[in-house]
């Protein structure tokens, strides 16, 4: 599709500064989901120094280091406790002051935990950038800005291999990080990495299920080996994995909503609904919960259930009650469930209110097309151009019919329109938008894509 989602997306980006929720995602295999969250590790330096005597927090954290030698015990002490308080590379370094040769398979799994929760940059994660925060500071904000931080080489596999091979049986804590090491992997390099997906899949599934057996998990290392079983088409085996996470912690959204994507995936969709209900009751307020709210709404669906899938609705109703986000569900998942009727509907009343949000017009084609249903899509345009109104909104409506008009080979009636569609939006939007706003670079990209080429000259013929 290819041109469709790169201008329409540049459009919207620059259309106008406005927030719209996105689309809830079709069903697909589960991703990661509890992973980025559940790697919770304080990123505020807090201003107090640390007691001499290990905190409640350290002490817990160590517990699947009991096996250390009281050398590296003393170690792990003084790097967890440096870690809680933001300083990143001192922990580090605390490790590798202990063990530079990375001899200690103790040792490994906490400087593997550091580099993952910690770093601030991170090169195919083999290299990592670390910090020590200063009062005020957090990890998010300096991933996100510039600066320069000296990488420090470090291959967690590498080096367990290397343990490995000289006899050194790896415990269970540096199974457990080798798991978050390679599902850290598949989240940020999938396709780019030096070994195929399915080969960090199964790398993921191997490290995770020896930690398990050994009796060292976590709800995070549970939810993800569960979620990268069904990745693998493996999913009877997540089963006892997932309920294994739910009985440690039964109130967390993530896994519960983790658990329903997979039984959905799977085919288990009556079985999957009583963990959507508990994921959206445990979720709150967050606003993740939309994305609960929709798996919900489109398995219930699916199943045939409309008394159910309204009472989705409901919820998102009364939950996003001044967004586009229950029209924009009632779309997509009537757009999914095959019902052509109520996915007009759903997109018609979108319009009036939330016609100049390039965003949602944009949420709205994009799911018709992926479907296959251009042809709706299309409809969808042509009536609510024909209904007139405010002019931003007949703008982009006739911006995006150019978008859709000018895939997949156009005839030459539909360049035409097209053509004439871009003439009339750009006229609206001078109205509207000052000369800067980069909607005029999409529209004469679209408008180049629909010219015929410029005739060969004489003498490259």
């Amino acid at each position: 599709m290819k041109r469709f989602a790169v201008l329409a997306c540049a459009a919207a980006a620059l259309f106008l500064a406005v927030s719209c929720a996105s689309a809830p995602a079709k069903t697909a295999a589960p991703v990661a989901t509890a992973a980025a969250a559940a790697s919770a590790s304080p990123s505020t330096a807090p201003s107090t120094a640390p007691s001499t005597a290990p905190s409640a927090a350290v002490v817990d954290f160590l517990k699947p280091y009991a096996a250390a030698t009281q050398a590296c015990r003393v170690a792990l002490e003084k790097a967890e406790t440096l870690s809680l308080q933001g300083k990143w590379k001192s922990a580090f370094q605390a490790m590798d002051d202990f063990d530079k040769a990375n001899a200690d398979p103790f040792a490994l799994a906490m400087k593997t935990s550091i580099v993952l929760r910690g770093a601030v940059r991170n090169d195919q994660d083999q290299a990592f950038g670390l910090v020590d925060l200063e009062q005020g500071q957090d990890l998010d904000t300096l991933r996100n800005a510039e600066g320069d931080y000296p990488p420090i080489a470090f291959d967690p596999p590498a080096l367990a291999d290397a343990q490995s091979a000289k006899g050194v049986v790896a415990p269970g804590i540096l199974s457990m990080e080798l798991g978050n090491y390679y599902y850290d992997v598949s989240g940020r390099f999938a396709g780019q990495w030096a070994i195929s997906d399915e080969e960090i899949f199964a790398k993921i599934v191997e490290n995770y299920a020896k930690a398990y057996t050994a009796g060292i998990y976590d709800g995070t290392s549970l939810t993800n080996h569960a979620e990268t079983l069904v990745r693998l088409d493996r999913g009877d085996e997540s089963d006892p994995i997932y309920k294994k996470a739910i009985e440690l912690d039964p109130k967390n959204a993530l896994t519960l909503y983790s658990y329903a994507m997979s039984l959905a995936y799977r085919g288990k969709k009556a079985e999957a609904l009583p963990f959507v209900d508990k994921a959206i009751e445990a979720y709150g307020q967050d606003n993740s919960r939309v994305n609960a709210i929709a798996l919900g709404a489109r398995t219930a669906g699916q199943l045939g259930d409309s008394a159910k899938m309204q009472g989705y609705y409901a919820i998102a109703d009364a939950s996003y009650s001044d967004s586009p986000t229950p029209g924009i569900l009632r779309h997509v998942v009537s757009v999914e469930i095959g019902d052509k009727s109520a996915a007009d509907a759903a997109a018609d009343s979108l319009v009036a209110s939330f016609g100049t949000n390039p965003s949602v017009i944009r949420t709205l084609i994009s799911s018709w097309y992926e479907a296959g249903d251009t042809a709706s899509a299309r409809g969808f345009l042509e009536r609510n151009m024909a209904k007139g109104g405010d002019e931003m909104t007949v703008s982009t409506l006739k911006f995006y019919y150019a978008v859709l008009l000018s895939q997949d080979g156009p005839t030459d009636a539909d360049k035409a329109l097209a053509l004439k569609a871009l003439s009339e939006a750009e006229s609206g939007f001078q109205s509207s938008l000052g000369p800067d706003s980069g909607v005029y670079d999409a529209i004469a990209q679209i408008r180049d894509s629909l010219q015929p080429p410029a005739p060969l000259p004489e003498s490259a013929k």
